[in-house]
C-alpha cells in the first residue's frame, strides 16, 4: 500500500510539474516573440512620440539652466495655438512661469512665457496655470495662478529629422542633407524680443528619450524571460529528481525506465510493467535453475553408472572408452556408453533397480497405496532421475515402517488373541 501511494504521489507531482513546464514554455515563447519580433515589440512599446521627448528634454534643460527657479510645465496639445501673447507695460509681476505645449500631429512645440501680476487688472488671454496641466520640471505650484502670456516661440521639426529619432532607425554620421533637418522657430512677442536661453538638445539624448518606453518594455520582457528560464530550470530539476526516484524504484525490479517512458506513460502503468517483467524474469530464473539441477542430477547419475561399469567391465578396450567418456563429461555420450556396456557388467536398468526398491514397501502398506507410491516414484525417475526417485522411495519406506511399528505397539494382547 505504501508503494502504491508513493507511485501515485510521484504521478501527481509529475503531472503538476509537466503542466507548469508547459505554461513556462509558452510564456517563454510569447516573451521571446514579443522581444525579438519587431512588429510585436513595437506594438507593445506603442508609437514613438518624438515631440514629447523633445518637450521633456527641453524642460529638463531649461530647469537646469535656470537653477530650478521657475515652474516649467510640459503639456500635450494636439490643436496647438501658439499666438496668444499679450502686450503689457506693467512690471508689477512676482512670478515667471513657462509652459511647453507639444503636438505630435503638427510636429511642433510652443514655448510660452507667462507672468503673474498679483495686483494688476486681468488682461485678455489670462490663463489659470496649475500642476494638473501636465508635468512640472521646476518648483511646484502651491496653488493655481492666473498668468498672462507675454511671449510665444513656435518650433517646427521636419519629418525627416523626427524619423531619425526612432529606435529602429540606423543613423550614420555625418548626417546627409543636414540643412534639411533643421528645426524652424517663430517668435511672437508683442512686448519686444526676449532673449532666448540658447539651449542645445543632444541628438543621442533625444533618441534615448524617444526609446525610453520601448526600453522599459524590453526590460520588463527581459526580466520575465529570465524569470521564466529560471522557473523552467527549477521545474526541469524537480522533474529529473522525480524521474531519478522512479528509476531507482523500478531498478529493484530489474526494470529500466527511459526518460521518454517516464514523460509519456502513467507511472502506475510503468510500475505494473516493472512488476510483470520481474515476475517473468523470476519464473525464467526458476526454470533455468530447475533445468540446471536436472542436468546436474543426470550428469551425476550418468557418472555413477559409468563409474560402476568402469569397475565391473572386464574388457580393457571398453574400460578405456568408458574412462575417456568420463573425462569428456558429455551427457549423451555417457548415456550411449552405458547402454552399450551395461550388459557386460550385468547391471540392471534404473527402472529395474527402482522396482526392487519399491518391493520393500509392500509389507508396510496396502496394494492401492503401494501403486500410488510406485506411480509417483516412476514419475520422479522420468523428471529428476534415479537419485531423486530412490530418495523418495527410501523416505516412504521409513515413514511406512514407522507407521506400521506404531500401529503394532498400539494393538493390545487381547486384540491379537481375538485376531488369532
Amino acid at each position: 500500500m505504501f508503494e502504491s501511494n508513493q507511485i501515485e504521489l510521484w504521478q501527481r507531482r509529475k503531472q503538476v510539474c509537466l503542466g507548469l513546464v508547459k505554461v513556462a514554455g509558452i510564456l517563454l515563447v510569447l516573451c521571446l516573440a514579443a522581444r525579438l519580433v519587431p512588429v510585436i515589440n513595437d506594438w507593445l512599446s506603442g508609437p514613438a512620440e518624438p515631440m514629447r521627448a523633445i518637450a521633456q528634454q527641453l524642460a529638463k534643460a531649461s530647469a537646469t539652466a535656470t537653477a530650478q527657479q521657475y515652474p516649467i510645465i510640459v503639456t500635450r496639445a494636439e490643436n496647438l495655438s501658439c499666438q496668444n501673447a499679450q502686450h503689457t507695460t506693467s512690471t508689477d509681476y512676482d512670478a515667471v512661469l513657462y509652459v511647453i505645449a507639444y503636438s505630435e500631429k503638427s510636429r511642433s512645440l510652443c514655448l510660452t512665457t507667462y507672468l503673474h501680476f498679483p495686483n494688476g487688472p486681468e488682461l485678455p488671454n489670462t490663463t489659470i496655470l496649475s500642476e494638473s496641466m501636465g508635468h512640472n520640471y521646476g518648483p511646484s505650484l502651491s496653488a493655481p495662478l492666473k498668468a498672462v502670456p507675454i511671449e510665444n516661440r513656435l518650433t517646427s521639426y521636419p519629418e525627416q529629422y523626427l524619423s531619425l529619432l526612432h529606435w529602429r532607425t540606423k543613423v550614420a554620421f555625418p548626417l546627409a542633407h543636414a540643412d534639411l533637418l533643421r528645426a524652424h522657430t517663430r517668435q511672437f512677442a508683442p512686448n519686444g524680443d526676449v532673449a532666448s536661453m540658447g539651449l542645445d538638445l543632444g541628438f543621442q539624448d533625444l533618441r534615448n528619450a524617444v526609446a525610453e518606453r520601448h526600453n522599459a518594455v524590453n526590460h520588463v520582457l527581459s526580466v520575465v524571460l529570465f524569470s521564466g528560464l529560471l522557473l523552467l530550470i527549477a521545474l526541469t530539476a524537480f522533474l529529473w529528481m522525480v524521474f531519478w526516484r522512479v528509476q531507482q524504484y523500478c531498478r529493484s525490479y530489474d526494470f529500466v525506465v527511459s526518460p521518454l517512458m517516464f514523460l509519456l506513460e502513467n507511472l502506475t502503468t510503468v510500475e505494473g510493467k516493472a512488476r510483470r517483467q520481474y515476475l517473468v524474469q523470476q519464473q525464467e530464473i526458476q526454470d533455468r535453475l530447475r533445468a540446471l539441477n536436472a542436468l546436474k542430477n543426470s550428469m551425476e547419475e550418468a557418472r555413477d553408472r559409468l563409474q560402476y561399469l568402469l569397475e565391473n567391465v572386464p574388457d580393457e578396450n571398453a574400460r578405456a572408452e568408458i574412462k575417456s567418456c568420463l573425462e569428456r563429461g558429455q551427457l549423451e555420450e555417457m548415456n550411449t556408453a552405458f547402454q552399450r556396456y551395461q550388459a557386460q557388467a550385468g547391471q540392471k536398468t534404473p527402472e529395474d533397480r527402482l522396482s526392487l526398491l519399491l518391493e520393500s514397501l509392500k509389507p508396510y502398506c496396502a496394494s492401492k497405496e503401494f501403486e500410488d507410491c510406485r506411480e509417483e516414484a516412476f514419475a520422479l525417475l522420468q523428471q529428476s532421475g534415479f537419485r531423486q526417485a530412490r530418495e523418495f522411495v527410501v523416505k516412504m519406506h521409513d515413514e511406512l515402517r514407522d507407521r506400521f511399528k506404531k500401529s503394532t505397539e498400539d494393538t493390545s494382547p487381547e486384540d491379537l488373541e481375538n485376531t488369532a
